[in-house]
């Protein structure tokens, strides 16, 4: 287990490592334009606590590395778990595509779904009044979304054995698009874009935002994959061939 922990962690260090220098190179000049649109149209000065500079460079690297560095050590837990499961059932498969599709249900499940209902917004986008509740709707549909996947991924486990692969992830995975949806439709609907508020920009700042997390995702489970037959033992790779 400290094995699998540590290629998590490791394998997070990459993913974080390549979206911030994707978000540095493509989402940061997006942010440079947000701001300068909202300091056009502002009507005060406001004091930057910390530089722009010391931002974009050290808070936002510093942040999204620590971030997937978490996430690959929880994504590590999660392989772990569902690979001694399928081992003691006799459930014989490789372990990247284990890997993978967990990758797959992690971007969809903590990323993909909260983007679809309650998309990134850049600097000059949002009110104070609302702020707190957009915080809220949002931090539900995630918890939920990851939960609904949580018990998407157990059952799937449960129901290959009787079902199939194939058959137990679609009954699976259609019982999680209809439980996530009906949250989703239930949460607020918080419209905060101003009509000044260039169209084109806030399109690229939340395809890029969505965009940076997808490759992080990309990056964790390449290399996670890649490194999985180092720290595997003999015993447990027959047990998955």
């Amino acid at each position: 287990m400290n094995k699998i922990i540590g290629l998590g962690l490791t394998a997070g260090l990459a993913g974080g490592i390549a979206a911030f220098g994707f978000a540095r190179v493509l989402v940061s000049p997006l942010v440079d334009q947000a701001i300068g649109h909202e300091e056009a149209h502002a009507h005060g000065d406001e004091h930057e606590v910390f530089s722009r500079a010391l931002q974009e460079n050290v808070g936002a690297g510093v942040g999204t590395v620590m971030f997937a560095v978490v996430l690959g050590a929880l994504f590590a837990v999660a392989v772990a778990t569902l690979s001694m499961y399928r081992t003691r059932h006799g459930i014989r498969t490789d372990l990247r595509w284990t890997v993978s599709g967990l990758a797959a249900t992690g971007f969809v499940a903590v990323n993909l779904v909260p983007a679809i209902r309650f998309p990134a917004n850049p600097p000059g986008i949002g009110m104070a009044d609302t702020i707190g509740a957009r915080t809220t709707a949002y931090l539900v549909l995630l918890v939920t979304s990851v939960g609904l996947a949580i018990v998407a991924v157990a059952l799937a486990a449960r129901l290959s054995q009787r079902l199939g692969t194939w058959a137990a992830v679609a009954v699976t995975g259609w019982g999680y698009l209809i439980g996530v949806t009906l949250v989703a439709l239930l949460l607020p609907h918080f419209d905060e874009v101003s009509d000044h508020f260039p169209a084109a920009l806030l399109a690229d700042f939340r395809l890029f935002s969505l965009l940076t997390q997808a490759l992080m995702w990309l990056v964790l489970c390449t290399v996670f994959a890649a490194l999985l037959p180092r720290v595997l033992t003999p015993r447990t790779v027959d047990a998955h061939r």
